[in-house]
């Protein structure tokens, strides 16, 4: 069995990606990007691990990142996303399950401590395998929508509410295009970053303009920026992306001037006929705060009736110096409970939470 612990630029990381289907949090750039967005303090550096074996392979992307208040100490994390390991041949558990155990060692050889991962609601549907390594934590449900449908079927499967919704602001002239030109770029940030403030969400869902600019460089015309016009003033907008037959809805904000007319409705609604159109099998539009049901999820649960569950997959990689860290932060602290915050040498004292 082969382990590689490859650079963004590696071809290898390119060339496995070709070979089996994935989204954009599995591209190499935007895992660079991602690493640059991530604290100073961190020193994160964007990698994967690609383990080998015969015509059967595995792909992790991870940030490696500095532990605060250590020498050298390292651990690893997904990217912002759901960037859960991709396989070729993963239908074999027991290659799954050895694979993992293969990518923990070299992990384990590089000196990381502990990893963090995001699981893929849509790619990673069947984790049989990996849980012989670690732990796998279910955290809720995502939505998603079905482009291989009809468009009758897609609109039957939108709650009642919505599609009136959507008719009245259709007969109002209400009107959702995609911006080709980014000539709302700065809209959209200002509306994103406002949206973020009145929803009380954490510091790094704050992604401003830097941000947007470093994922137009990184995805290209895998980008897509909507917006919503109502009476000649932008009332929404939002972040798509589009890679292997997979659209994500990945940011958006709203005018609060304009949010009972739920402009983001009309939005979504445009998007996913446009997506289908494209050729695109599904659109994935994730789930609430944290995989809580809340009120995020329950507009997004109005598209679609199809559900996927968001797990997370954690492993203790050097037990007794994750143990050495959990204690000098927290003394009371477990080591061996893995089911809530991990890891548990970031939870106090530490710059920014692991968004689990």
């Amino acid at each position: 069995m082969q382990v590689e612990f490859v650079a963004g630029g590696t071809a290898a990381w390119h060339e496995l990606l070709h070979e089996v289907p994935h989204d954009i949090y599995h591209l190499p750039s935007y895992v660079e990007l991602a690493a640059a967005h991530e604290p100073a303090d961190a020193a994160a550096e964007a990698r994967a691990i690609i383990v080998r074996e015969g015509s059967r392979a595995m792909l992790l992307p991870m940030l490696i990142r500095r532990i605060p208040g250590t020498a050298s100490d390292r651990d690893a994390i997904s990217p912002y996303g759901y960037p859960g390991p991709l396989f070729q041949g993963g239908d074999d558990r027991d290659f799954v399950a050895r694979a993992s155990a293969a990518m923990v060692e070299r992990l384990h050889s590089e000196g990381i401590v502990s990893m963090f991962v995001r699981t893929h609601p849509l790619l990673n549907r069947d984790l049989s395998g990996i849980e012989s390594v670690g732990d796998v934590v279910e955290h809720g449900e995502t939505v998603s929508i079905d482009l291989g449908q009809s468009d009758e079927e897609i609109w039957v499967g939108t709650r009642r509410r919505f599609r009136s919704y959507i008719h009245a602001a259709e007969r109002a002239g209400r009107r959702a295009y995609l911006d080709e030109r980014w000539e709302n770029g700065a809209a959209f940030v200002r509306m994103y970053a406002a949206t973020m403030h009145r929803v009380g969400a954490r510091a790094e869902y704050l992604l401003g303009a830097d941000y947007v600019r470093g994922l137009r460089a990184a995805l290209g015309d895998r980008l897509h920026l909507c917006v919503v016009d109502v009476d000649g003033v932008i009332a929404a907008a939002g972040l798509f992306t589009e890679e292997d037959g997979i659209v994500q809805y990945h940011l958006s904000g709203t005018d609060a001037a304009y949010e009972r007319e739920r402009p983001t409705m009309l939005m979504l609604h445009f998007v996913r006929g446009f997506m289908k159109a494209r050729g695109n099998r599904v659109m994935h539009l994730g789930g609430g705060l944290g995989g809580a049901r809340d009120s995020l999820f329950d507009f997004k649960a109005g598209f679609s009736k199809d559900r996927q569950p968001f797990r997370t997959w954690r492993v203790v990689v050097d037990p007794v110096r994750y143990a050495e860290l959990a204690r000098a932060r927290q003394p009371t602290a477990d080591p061996a409970r893995e089911g809530g915050f991990f890891p548990l040498y970031r939870r106090v004292g530490g710059p920014r939470s692991n968004r689990d």
